[in-house]
């Protein structure tokens, strides 16, 4: 004799979709994501600027005082500039939980990231290791949150390799070594993982159309 219980199958049937729809909004906040490796691919260029500025003519008192000012200016509009056109064009998207999460990670670091910045320049304390080294933990822990929310292994590699970088810092004793962490750093983390998210979503687009 069978025994069959409507209610523990219909349990079932409501757990299985609970479960699709969390995956499906996983899903889409890693889409999410992978939009955005321009603003990866973007920054990473912008500090890398900065950095070889700096690095290349060390005995400028311009690019030495203002190197990063221009640089991190110039990012900053072109961000704006490029989100706002990315925006109009496609206002229609469905933003899932995850995605609103992930932009709220990132859009309140870009906040925090200003505010420390900004206040270490007026007060001459951007020279100082323990500075360098808080911005790679602050954007390492981003990854490290977005990692969590998306459970996506290639954000966690991101962090632990933003987390090495601020951690060996303390270990160096000269700004030129401080400056070679930090292009390794945005080599990895900002540069080649803007490139992998903009692969992928190409390929995402790819698969979405040939379905």
């Amino acid at each position: 004799m069978t025994n069959f219980d409507p209610e523990t199958s219909a349990n079932k049937d409501d757990l299985l979709q609970r479960i699709t729809v969390m995956e499906e909004m996983i899903a889409e906040g890693r889409r999410t994501t992978t939009r955005c490796g321009w603003v990866f691919l973007l920054w990473g260029l912008v500090d890398l600027a900065a950095i070889s500025w700096r690095y290349f003519f060390p005995h400028s008192h311009f690019a030495g005082r203002w190197a990063w000012p221009i640089c991190l200016i110039a990012g900053a509009v072109i961000t704006i500039i490029v989100s706002w056109v990315l925006l109009s064009r496609d206002c229609s998207r469905r933003v899932s939980a995850q995605s609103r999460s992930v932009k709220a990670v990132w859009g309140m670091l870009g906040v925090a990231l200003a505010i420390y910045i900004a206040c270490a320049m007026v007060r001459h304390f951007d020279w100082q290791l323990s500075y360098v080294a808080g911005i790679l933990m602050l954007v390492g822990m981003a990854h490290a949150i977005s990692a969590v929310i998306l459970r996506w292994r290639a954000q966690a590699v991101m962090a632990a390799v933003w987390w090495a970088g601020g951690g060996a810092i303390f270990f160096v004793h000269s700004g030129r070594a401080v400056e070679r962490i930090m292009f390794v750093e945005l080599a990895l983390s900002m540069i080649a993982f803007g490139l992998y998210a903009m692969v992928l979503e190409r390929r995402l687009k790819s698969e979405s159309k040939n379905a």
